[in-house]
Order: C-alpha cells, then structure tokens, then sequence
C-alpha cells in the first residue's frame, strides 16, 4: 500500500547554490586604472580612507569650486571639471602622483596627451569618492537652511465678529 504524502509538514524552501559575485564588485570597491603612459606601467588607484582623509586639507579649495559648480541644477561639463582642476592643478597634480605611485617630477614631465590620459584615470578612480562629498556636503547645506527658516508661521486667524450695539429710537 503506498503512503500518502502529509501535506501538513513544512520544509524550508531550497536556498539557491552559491553565486559568483558579479565580476565589478571589485571594481566598485577599489576601482583601479592601468595604462602605459611616456612609456611607463602606471596604476591609478583609489585613496584608502586614512590616505583620503590626509589629502583632504590639500583638496578642499578644489572641493570648495566644485561645489560652486555642483549648487545649481545642472550638472558640470567635463569641461567645466577640467578648468576647475586647472585652476588647482598644484594639489591635483599632488593627489594624482600619489594614486598613480608616481614622482611628481615625473608627472609634470608629460605632454599634453599623456598628462590628460593620467589625470582622467586619477579622476575616474578617485572622482566618485569627490562628487559623493561634494554631494553630502549640499545636502546638509540644504539640512541647515532648513532649520535656520524654522516652521514657517501660519497667519493668525482673524478676531471674531462681534455686533456693534445700535441706539435703539431715542
């Protein structure tokens, strides 16, 4: 006689075999850029967290303009990017030949074509990490703006309406 199955029990539903993670999640976590540039095997590298934070002071007049930039509605032009960087290009070119693990000697050596390669690689390893400051820094902005307004007053209702006695036929 064959057993009727017990409908009753309840089985953990089967958890799915282990997935390979998708192959850019190493890319999101330390998002590096490798190129031969003047002839030379360079790296660009996302800065660690200390070494972000110690490069901060350096960055923040360039932060400052591009959060000038960043305010309004529209988004900066790569062009508009790259005259910013121009007009900080000391710190930049700091910062870069420290992601690049590059002399700075070195870096100001390069011709135009060259130099443009390795800073858009030091941009997009390190950009992100710049426009998210940049990002929380006019969210809070807009945070303190708020809380300076203060609730915004309702207008008082007005007095009842009251009857004016009138003098009744003398």
């Amino acid at each position: 006689m064959a057993r009727k199955k017990d409908e009753r029990i309840i089985t953990a539903p089967q958890t799915p075999a282990a997935t390979t993670p998708p192959s850019d999640d190493l890319e999101v976590l330390h998002p590096e850029r490798s190129a031969t540039i003047a002839g030379r095997a360079v790296t660009v590298r996302e800065y660690g967290f200390i070494e972000g934070i110690r490069l901060r002071p350096l960055l923040q007049p360039f932060l400052d303009d591009l959060h000038a930039m960043m305010r309004g509605d529209t988004l900066p032009s790569l062009d508009q990017i790259t005259m910013t960087l121009g007009a900080h290009i000391d710190a930049v070119s700091e910062a870069v030949a420290i992601a690049a693990d590059v002399e700075l000697e070195w870096l100001t050596g390069l011709n135009q074509d060259d130099g443009m390669h390795l800073l858009m690689l030091w941009w997009v390893a390190n950009g992100p990490f710049y426009v998210r400051s940049v990002h929380n820094r006019i969210a809070s902005d807009r945070a303190v703006e708020r809380l300076r307004a203060g609730r915004t007053s309702t207008p008082s209702s007005s007095l009842p309406a009251t009857e004016t006695p009138t003098a009744s036929g003398a």
